[in-house]
Formats: structure tokens, sequence, C-alpha cells
């Protein structure tokens, strides 16, 4: 790599075959000059610029990091667990350090900062949560040992930020602040609507938030889904009109708060979101626990039917030690949405089975485009296939191998 810029002893600019790069190291700039080629053995750290951000821009902020704190987040994003996504967003972990010496300043002078959104936080991010735990236990245990300070538990909040932040792109965390509040009052759209309390421990309140954040995302790229499958909206809005209508009451409180009007497809996902989540609320646990039975269509069946308010069957399948099953990894980029979902679930259709698709702990009907999307599987995600009829061995074959191709290419 040659340099282009030296900022400081630790931090230059350089550029290689692949393009401009931000090189971090113990005296990597010392005397150094433009032109001159970097000593690997100097290298500590080498970030990437991502989105188009201006690498000169970068490195000034970096240079103005003591090296010791960037170290430091490296290993505490690492024992977190979260080196690929670092890699990814070189400045989420320019973020994270500057805030942890920022804290480390504060801690010294034994001034503390109150963070309101702790219960929030906790709720709506519950992995990033866990994850800036993790982050912040390694960075009080590395102060600890070398007899510093120790940081409060209320820091993990603002590092929980910090990563939900790098999702949302925005580069700074107000966006992230709005859209804390924003969800807060989405959930509290379906509590009134169905005189409810949701808890995002539950497995759909916890995909909805998911889908939330990356709804926000796609209306800040102003990229929002569009009607390329209006037949399939159609039907998922004429499924349950009283989840639709909770779904336009949702569309337009995010008009309101962030000035943009949803299209009917985003509006229909929403719908799914509602119908599943109210769906989970109304099937009771009896129901649950009841056997296999055959339906009226002659059709080996894997467990009953029962419906909830919402108008789609939810099927609480028992599991046994006659079950057979097969994994399949998504592959379709776009997951099990739209078109994919749509050839997949045809193609479930065509067997005389019972035939039961899993995501974690969400099960639904592999025939049912409703349920399947409503899965919210993505690409990368390991989904189940299974039966309690052994003669569909062949068809769960033919099926997993049918979503481990990209279907949306086809």
């Amino acid at each position: 790599m040659e340099i282009l810029r030296v900022f400081n002893n630790n931090v230059v600019l350089a550029k290689d075959f692949a393009g401009e790069k931000i090189v971090t190291g113990r005296g990597i700039g010392f005397k150094a000059r433009p032109g001159q080629p970097i000593d690997p053995k100097k290298v500590v750290r080498v970030f990437v610029p991502a989105d188009g951000r201006d690498p000169d821009h970068l490195a000034e902020l970096l240079a103005g990091i003591p090296l010791s704190h960037i170290k430091l987040m490296t290993d505490a994003v690492a024992a977190a667990g979260l080196s690929e996504a670092a890699s990814q967003s070189p400045t989420l972990l320019m973020a994270l350090a500057d805030h942890i010496g920022f804290a480390i300043q504060r801690a010294s002078k034994g001034q503390t900062v109150e963070y309101p959104l702790l219960a929030e936080v906790s709720q709506l991010y519950s992995d990033e949560y866990r994850q800036a735990r993790a982050m912040l236990a390694f960075v009080n245990d590395h102060l600890r040992r070398h007899e510093i300070v120790e940081l409060p538990e209320a820091e993990a909040v603002a590092l929980t930020l910090h990563l939900v932040n790098a999702g949302f792109s925005t580069g700074d965390l107000s966006f992230t602040y709005t859209m804390t509040g924003v969800l807060q009052q989405l959930i509290a759209v379906i509590e009134n609507d169905y005189g409810i309390r949701l808890s995002s421990e539950t497995v759909s309140v916890g995909r909805f938030i998911t889908h939330l954040r990356y709804l926000f995302v796609r209306i800040a790229q102003h990229e929002q889904l569009e009607e390329q499958y209006s037949a399939i909206g159609q039907a998922i809005r004429d499924s349950d009109p009283e989840a639709y209508q909770c779904a336009q009451r949702i569309a337009a409180v995010i008009e309101l708060r962030l000035g943009a009007s949803l299209t009917e497809d985003e509006i229909s996902y929403l719908t799914l979101h509602v119908s599943r989540i109210v769906q989970g609320m109304a099937v009771s646990p009896t129901a649950a626990k009841q056997g296999p039975a055959a339906d009226s269509g002659g059709k080996s069946a894997c467990a009953p039917s029962v419906v909830g308010s919402t108008g789609i069957d939810s099927k609480p399948y028992r599991k046994d030690s006659h079950m057979i099953t097969r994994t399949a990894t998504i592959g379709s980029s776009v997951g099990l949405h739209a078109r994919p979902a749509s050839l997949f679930t045809a193609a479930a259709a065509e067997y005389d089975y019972d035939i039961v698709i899993s995501l974690d702990d969400e099960e639904a009907d592999a025939a049912s485009i409703l349920e399947v999307m409503t899965l919210g599987a993505k690409h990368g995600d390991v989904v189940t296939l299974s039966c309690e009829d052994d003669a569909a061995a062949g068809a769960l074959d033919e099926l997993a191998a049918m979503l481990e191709r990209d279907l949306d290419a086809e």
C-alpha cells in the first residue's frame, strides 16, 4: 500500500489496487510522506470506507481517537461476536471507541449520565442490548485489570443505540432516538386496537419490530417495496380486514412521524405481521395439545387447525418421533417473500400432504402463502420442513431443494 495522506503518527490514508483505505498502527505515520510504501509490520487495522463515505473525513475522525481505545473496542466487539459487523461498518467501531473514551473520562471525574431509555432499549433491541452488555463487561474487565475505573451498567444503553444506528446507516444517533419512539408508538397502536398487551420477547412481536426497522431503512433510502405482486397483497388484505385497518393506522402514524406515505405493498406486509401477532394471542393452550386429525379432503393431516379471531388458520403442529423432517437454507436473495413465497407455496399445495415449514419457534402451513410470508424467513435462514407421513419424504426433498435456490432470479 502507498501512503496518500498522514493524519498523525498512528493514522494514514493509503491506497492499493482495491482503492483507498484508512490504516492504523503505532508509529505508522511517524516521519512518513505521501507516496511512500507502508511498512506492513506496523499495520494493526485497516478500515475500508463504505456507503460512499469520504475517506479523508473518516480518517480525520479516527485520528482524534486514541489508538488504545480503538484496540480496546476491537477486542470488545470480537468478544461480543460482532467482528464481521464492525468490518462492514468502520464507522461503528469508531463510534464505539469514541463513546467509550468519553465514558472513561466521565467515570474518572466521578460524573454520571442518565439514560432514560433503558426499558425501551432492552425490549425493542434485545439482541443489540445483549451484545452491548457483553462489550461493556469486556471493557470493565480490562479497566479493572489496569486499575483505571469501572463504567456503570447504564452505558450498555448508549452502546446498544450505536449498534442499532449502524443498521440504520444514518451517521448520527438522532434518527435512532426517533425510531425508538416511533416503534413504541406503533406497538401501542396494535395494543389499543385489540385491547391487548404485547411483549417483545414473543417471536411474532420480535419479528414485527425487525420488520419495522428494515422498513425505516427503506424509507430513509427511498426504496419502499413496490406493488409488484398486487394479487398477493390483495389476498393478504382481504384475509383479515381488521388487521388491514390496524395496518392503515400504523401507516398513518409513520406518515405523520416520518413524512413518508407507505405503498400498499408495505401496508400489506404490516397486515401480515399484525395478523400473526393477534393470531398468536388468540390460540388457546388446550388447542395446541390436540392430536392429529384427517381433513375432509383426505390429506394425511399433521395436526388440527385452530382458527383465531383474525380468520387466518393457526396450526399448532404436533411433533413426535414419527415426524420426518428436512432442513433447507433459504437461497432467495429476498427471502421467502412475494414471488419466492408464491412459487414455494404453490409447489407445496400440489402434494397430498400437510407439510409444515418452521423457523425458530414459529410454524406455518407450507401451502399457505399468508403463513409462509409471515414467518419472515430471510436469505441464509435455515428452515425445517416436516410431516408425519413417511410417504412425504420425496416431497420434502423436492421442496427443500427448491428453497435452496434463488427463486426470485428464476
